[in-house]
């Protein structure tokens, strides 16, 4: 394989020994023949013997592949993508497939986009676009990073890595707008660890820790808002210092609580203390 390099600053380029004027009559025929020589009866006949032909005639003016430079390169294997690059250092540079180059590294995980350049006389020039994670999806056991757009980057998630966690067959889909409007309340939204999307129409949000943390059901219709009431609640009521296990915003004129266990027998007080901060609360009930 050609010798691979990362970093996106511009690396001067070794010349080698070249002769210019073999050069610039390899370029001229190379580029004379580009659109008429391919579609005519005698190169479809003798197409392997004239591509072996141009190869060597490459190789002799120094047209030959020694370094690959790689920008934008942060989540994806180096090995995977010379692999799919299949491109072997000392071979002729207008050997390279780029096309199929291109193809092939559109299609590992992290790649959102890829662009391809050759360098005369030695250099391929690889720019990267990754996916960004921005949340981790739960399904049938896997753990799958999501990208900004939506969509399910198809390699494993070790680690949440601060990642909020989204359950649900349409999670993937519907976290970007999730993740937007609950970004509206940054103190609140910094707490969030898991989503739970359901019946396809909602989310449940669970704060602070997964296991002991606060669940709160918001509604179908206008989520940001019953966020942003949420929010409210806590700047001005401290709702999320008090011993809550569930807070539910569905109806938008009335919050519902549950109470710790060991504080159910104070579920009055509590009571009182919530029809204070929304004059219209039901007890414990769900």
């Amino acid at each position: 394989m050609g010798r691979m390099k990362d970093g996106a600053k511009e690396v001067k380029e070794k010349t080698g020994k070249i002769r210019p004027f073999t050069t610039a009559f390899i370029l001229l025929l190379l580029s004379s023949f580009a659109v008429w020589f391919p579609r005519s009866s005698f190169y479809a006949e003798q197409k392997a013997g004239l591509i072996y032909m141009f190869q060597e005639a490459a190789l002799s003016a120094g047209i030959r592949l020694d370094e690959i430079f790689v920008s934008g390169r942060e989540k994806t294997p180096k090995k995977e993508l010379l692999d799919a690059l299949n491109a072997a250092r000392g071979m002729p540079l207008t050997a390279v497939d780029i096309d199929l180059a291109r193809d092939n590294i559109r299609r590992l995980p992290w790649v959102k986009s890829v662009r391809i350049e050759r360098r005369l006389p030695c250099c391929l020039y690889v720019r990267l676009q990754e996916r960004t994670p921005v949340a981790v999806w739960q399904h049938n056991g896997l753990y799958n990073p999501v990208d900004e757009d939506g969509q399910v980057v198809e390699t494993k998630a070790e680690k949440l890595n601060g990642l909020p966690l989204v359950v649900g067959e349409d999670a993937p889909e519907k976290t970007p707008e999730f993740l937007k409007f609950i970004a509206q309340e940054p103190d609140v939204a910094k707490r969030v660890k898991a989503a739970v999307r359901v019946g396809r129409r909602r989310w449940n949000v669970i704060l602070d820790d997964l296991e002991k943390g606060i669940t709160v059901y918001l509604p179908e219709k206008d989520p940001a808002s019953a966020w942003g009431r949420l929010a409210r609640l806590d700047r001005t009521q401290a709702i999320l210092k008090r011993r809550i296990t569930l807070i539910d915003l569905r109806l938008p004129d009335k919050l519902t609580v549950r109470i710790d266990g060991p504080n159910r027998k104070k579920a009055n007080k509590k009571e009182a203390s919530a029809k204070k901060m929304n004059g219209a609360v039901q007890g414990t009930k769900l």
